[in-house]
């Protein structure tokens, strides 16, 4: 009995492939969001933490000079947080860039999967109606040579 052969299996193979690439990307874009996210929050709790010793500070005798310096510290975290936020922000476009193309490719790879799929029921009716036909033909020489003999 012969057996089936996708023809366009190649291209199945590669399709597959490119979904595992993509859910590859996709995976590492999630990660890195959540590294970016941790990164800004751990900026937020340290400016927290900068504002809270600049109250501290101002309970206490300190010069000017000390209190622009914790000032300017913070604000230089301040801008960090703007820069993560525009990172984030970046993060967040490249998921759902990754998102879309993984999805386009499952897509896709569905596809070549129901086209091989639906090639190989179409083969396996052939294959059953050959056998049919075989089966048929050894049935009808029997009777006929039965009635020949008889």
């Amino acid at each position: 009995m012969k057996s089936f052969r996708f023809h366009l299996q190649k291209v199945l193979d590669l399709k597959e492939k490119e979904t595992e690439q993509a859910q590859w990307a996709f995976g590492k874009s999630v990660q890195r969001k959540v590294e970016e996210e941790n990164r800004l929050y751990e900026l937020a709790e340290h400016r927290e933490k900068i504002t809270e010793s600049m109250v501290q500070v101002q309970a206490q005798p300190i010069s000017a000079a000390q209190l622009l310096e914790l000032n300017r510290y913070r604000l230089a975290v301040d801008r960090q947080i703007h820069s993560q936020k525009i990172t984030l922000v970046g993060c967040e476009q490249e998921v759902e860039r990754c998102q879309t193309k993984l999805h386009s490719h499952m897509q896709e790879s569905q596809l070549w999967q129901k086209l091989k799929d639906k090639a190989q029921e179409t083969f396996e009716e052939n294959q059953k109606s050959r056998e049919q036909k075989e089966l048929d033909e050894i049935g009808i020489t029997r009777y006929w040579r039965k009635e020949n003999r008889g």
